[in-house]
């Protein structure tokens, strides 16, 4: 039974309840914190606070929730999720804006660019009952009403290579791709589709994945541009993967996530220096399979400019099955450039959602 205090006349928690609300609230705390420390840790050097990195908003959630429940309680420890939130503000707009979602309109600029990146999942990801056919033509419309000058897709899907040089050329004459086999013997890769004519191009594939980088030099009248289309390695997100990962053995479940988060961080370091003998301005597109909580996500934006926090609203989330948590889909412009626009269309063919921007530009 509670007892009451005699100073006030509240009813006193029992010890027990107090220290273990304390100890939730101590625990919770403690993964927000390396939530936070995963954007700057290397994880082939650390790799343990990666795996808070990935689940950043469902952590931040339940601390959230925790602050309400003490400050409800009246408790002593309601400081403790208090000050591991503070950080979060300077985090949250990479995954949730409040305003406008595009720069003054009268601004003007040299010239502008319409980019569009876009993990298809093979034609087949979203609805297992559609055929990819009929998913490829929805696309093709999804495009032709986007009207984006550049598009790089992910996971892009071809029955031999005729109908990967032939696939979207109404609208896109210029390609650049990077395609494997399937086992059976069709094709699978990235691909960089533009209006404009492409000076160079080349492409990184890495050890032991199928994960790879492409890129194309791409005129675009007094000034070329490098594109960077990237799939960077995956944790095969989904719900029948997750169910069967709670059945394996939490070592196992680490050495998976360690391993995967290893060689995305190592794509990472590759790409950085493949960019690092740019003479053009680089823009990098793509599916990083990871959050920007995450090194990755750290080290290809640093000097650069998120499309999103520069002039998108809303939640920021691609990932379709577990919107509006998991953001992993990102255009990446130079410092320089300004944006103008930015938005996911929630739209049901494939497992992401294509990520739009526009960028402004006076170099």
């Amino acid at each position: 039974m509670k007892r009451r205090d005699k100073y006030n006349g509240r009813r006193k928690t029992p010890l027990f309840f107090s220290v273990s609300f304390r100890l939730v609230l101590i625990v919770a705390a403690m993964a927000m914190a390396l939530s936070y420390i995963s954007v700057f840790t290397d994880p082939s050097v650390f790799s343990f606070p990666m795996f808070f990195g990935l689940f950043f908003i469902p952590i931040a959630i339940i601390n959230f929730i925790l602050l309400i429940a003490a400050l409800v309680k009246r408790s002593r420890s309601a400081w403790i999720p208090l000050i591991v939130l503070l950080p979060f503000l300077l985090f949250a707009d990479s995954f949730f804006r409040i305003g406008n979602d595009s720069k003054d309109e009268e601004t003007e600029y040299k010239g502008s660019l319409k980019i569009e990146s876009y993990n298809v999942g093979m034609f087949s990801s979203a609805n297992p009952e559609m055929e990819r056919e009929n998913c490829r033509k929805q696309i093709a419309g999804h495009l032709e009403k986007e009207g984006a000058a550049i598009v790089c897709l992910q996971e892009f899907y071809a029955a031999d290579y005729l109908q990967a040089d032939t696939i979207f050329s109404r609208q896109y004459p210029y390609r650049h791709y990077k395609l494997f086999r399937t086992r059976d013997g069709h094709l699978f890769g990235n691909i960089i589709l533009s209006r404009w004519k492409i000076a160079g191009s080349g492409s990184m594939t890495f050890p032991a994945s199928t994960n790879l980088s492409i890129f194309a030099d791409i005129d675009i009248g007094h000034d070329t541009l490098r594109i960077y289309n990237n799939h960077l390695e995956s944790y095969n997100i989904s719900f029948t993967s997750i169910i069967k990962k709670l059945t394996d053995s939490q070592k196992e479940i680490q050495e998976k996530m360690k391993g995967t988060t290893i060689k995305r961080s190592d794509q990472v370091n590759t790409i950085l220096e493949n960019i690092g003998h740019s003479r053009h301005p680089v823009i990098i597109c793509g599916d990083f399979n990871d959050t920007p909580l995450s090194y990755a996500y750290h080290r290809l934006s640093k000097g650069r400019k998120d499309s999103f926090k520069e002039a998108g609203k809303g939640f920021a989330a691609t990932f379709a099955p577990l919107w509006p948590l998991l953001r992993i889909d990102y255009i990446l412009f130079p410092k320089e450039f300004s944006g103008i626009s930015h938005h996911t269309p929630r739209i049901n063919l494939s497992d992401h959602y294509p990520v739009i921007a526009e960028t402004g530009y006076n170099d």
